[in-house]
């Protein structure tokens, strides 16, 4: 039984220094703690394998300066389950507050992330999609160059550093100029 709980706790610790290396922006250390062959999906929006394709992800929360709070956790063997709150500054010139991930696993193998899934609230992608209705056309009008460079023919947006810089830039553009 102690040896259980030693194992819950150095699990929740791992996350939790997870949390903080990704808060600190540090990705070299966030990317430290998945294995070669881990697997990352955010449903919905992005499932990719290996690190090469994790770490754009990671290189993208820094250009917009994403804060993560894992809360709630429950462990079961070798998985970390919890809940995660997301803001960042794309969100914030966007007028929203936050992104709730109602139900987060994490898998452990090694004392690495092998599998990282999280599942936001349908609320806060309903939100997010309302804003992106209306920025789409706008960025399209104003800024197509940048729309070609920010997203996929289908839509979808491309994660890395300098995208999310630059979109933080333009959604505070686009709310400065009356969100239309």
């Amino acid at each position: 039984m102690e040896k259980d709980m030693n194992v819950e706790k150095d699990l929740i610790a791992l996350v939790k220094a997870f949390q903080e290396a990704e808060n600190r922006h540090d990705i070299e250390a966030v990317m430290g703690m998945f294995a070669d062959d881990a697997e990352f999906e955010m449903v919905g929006q992005a499932r990719v394998k290996g690190k090469d394709q994790i770490r754009p992800i990671f290189d993208y929360d820094v250009g917009v300066h994403t804060d993560l709070q894992f809360f709630d956790f429950k462990c079961e063997g070798n998985t970390v389950t919890c809940q995660v709150v997301e803001r960042n500054d794309r969100m914030k010139a966007a007028g929203l507050e936050k992104l709730l991930y109602p139900s987060c696993s994490l898998v452990f193998r090694d004392q690495l992330i092998e599998k990282f899934t999280a599942s936001p609230e349908a609320e806060s992608i309903r939100s997010v999609a309302e804003v992106m209705q209306r920025f789409l056309p706008w960025i399209q009008k104003y800024y197509p160059e940048d729309c070609l460079k920010l997203f996929t023919p289908d839509g979808r947006f491309i994660r890395n550093r300098q995208n999310g810089e630059r979109a933080v830039l333009l959604m505070k553009e686009w709310r400065d100029s009356g969100g239309k």
